[in-house]
This record gives structure tokens, sequence and C-alpha cells, in this order.
């Protein structure tokens, strides 16, 4: 009997543990509480597959098939990659441990959903956003959407939002660094740098900074990919921007 019960934890966790990046019951069910139709454009673009490009803690992340866009799909909880001590945590939380995350869960959204509105209203231009979705649609929305096979998916009740496409900013700069040129690369640096100087001009600012995975660029103008930490900075503009710019210094030096 303990063989048994030992071979099926066994498999549960290889099951949970290597199984594809995307999982759609993992998906993020709540909305805003009013309903608004849905602009022609957006649900023309929702017409074209979407490939599965990425993940991040909070979403999943895909591509479209004219390659312009990316679709972000909210998570319903953040899953780690299991190991051994994982899942054995995971499988005796309490009930109450279970209620605590998912209030957590549901607060985190809640300050994302906060910066991406901002965002949206303040930094559109800096950050690429083309359309949230964080309340219901009046008709269904199916998208298809492909990871290891493709499949639809209804959106009309689920927080999404869609994103002009950006190279991300390392592969950005190893491009331009490998090309050897030099003018380029000097546009490309002032570009990063001018994003800051606005944005903190606008009032923001964002404590990670993480230019490897956040920044990126599109018809060579930098953005901020990834908006869910941002927030209204009242301090000394000049001396922020000194400090991030020396962290871009650095962090072009490690390239």
């Amino acid at each position: 009997m303990i063989k048994v019960l030992s071979t099926l934890l066994v498999v549960i966790f290889l099951t949970l543990g290597f199984k594809g990046s995307f999982n759609k019951g993992n998906l993020y069910p709540e909305v805003e509480n009013r309903v608004s139709p849905l602009p022609q454009e957006v649900r023309l673009l929702l017409s074209q597959r979407f490939s599965y490009l990425a993940e991040g803690a909070q979403v999943y992340a895909f591509t479209s098939e004219d390659g312009k866009y990316v679709l972000k799909l909210f998570k319903g909880r953040h899953r780690k990659r299991l190991t051994p001590s994982r899942f054995w945590r995971r499988m005796t939380k309490s009930k109450e441990e279970k209620e605590v995350s998912q209030r957590k869960w549901r607060a985190k959204f809640a300050a994302t959903r906060r910066r991406y509105k901002e965002a949206f209203t303040n930094l559109k231009d800096e950050t690429g956003l083309y359309y949230l979705h964080f309340h219901r649609t009046q008709t269904p929305l199916p998208v298809t959407l492909v990871d290891r096979y493709a499949f639809q998916i209804d959106l009309h009740t689920l927080p999404f939002i869609i994103q002009k496409r950006a190279e991300i900013a390392p592969d950005y700069f190893k491009r331009i660094l490998r090309s050897g040129d030099a003018t380029k690369l000097d546009q490309a640096i002032r570009s990063l740098k001018d994003l800051f100087a606005t944005r903190l001009q606008k009032g923001y600012s964002d404590p990670r900074q993480s230019l490897s995975s956040n920044y990126g660029f599109i018809d060579d103008q930098a953005i901020q990919i990834d908006v869910g930490k941002i927030e209204p900075f009242d301090g000394d503009q000049g001396e922020e921007l000194t400090r991030i710019h020396n962290h871009v210094d650095a962090w072009l030096r490690s390239l």
C-alpha cells in the first residue's frame, strides 16, 4: 500500500511540476462589475491566433500572428516550478493558509490593475499599452491560443491587456553591438535614458528597474514593458534620474 501511494505521489508531482507553462485552469476569474462595449478594432485584432510567448509571476503572454502585439492573461495564482519541498507544502497547507494566500493574491492583482490603469492614462506612449480589459464585455469574446496545440477560450469575463510587442532591451542592445553601429548605439542609450526622464516628469518611477526583462524597444524607441511596480514619485527628480542613469550605465557595461 505504501509503495502504491509513493508511486502515485511521484506521478502527481511529475505531472504538476513539469507540465506545459500555460495552464488555462489558472486564469484570474474576477473583473469589475460593469459592462462595456468592446471596440471593433480590438475584436478584429483578437481574431488572430496568439502563440505562447512567456510567463511572468502574474501573467501568461501570447504574441499575435502578425507579431505586432502581445496578449497578457492574468494568473489565478503564482505557481512556481515544483520541488519536492514545495509539493509537500502545497499538499499539507491548511484551509486557513490557502485563504490567506488567496487574499494576498487578490490584493496583488488589485494593485497591478491600478498601476496598469495609471500607465494607460498617463504613460501610454512610454509603455506601448493598447487596450485594458478589466470589466465584462457584452458578448462572448473567443480567442484562439496556441501552446502545444491550438484551443479557444472566451475572454469576455476575464481580465487581460494588449500591448504593442517590443524587442526586449538586452536583445536590442546586443544586436546593435554585434553590428558595430556606434551611432545607433548612442541613439538607443539616449532613448532609454529619455524614457526614464519622461516618466519622472510625468510623476512616476519604478523601484525595480529590471532592465533585462521589463524594458524594450519598438521602432527604435524605448518603452517599459512591465508596469506592475510603477508608483507616483514626489521625491528629488534629479537624484532619482542620476541613480537610474548610473544603473543603466552599469547594466550596459555588463552586456
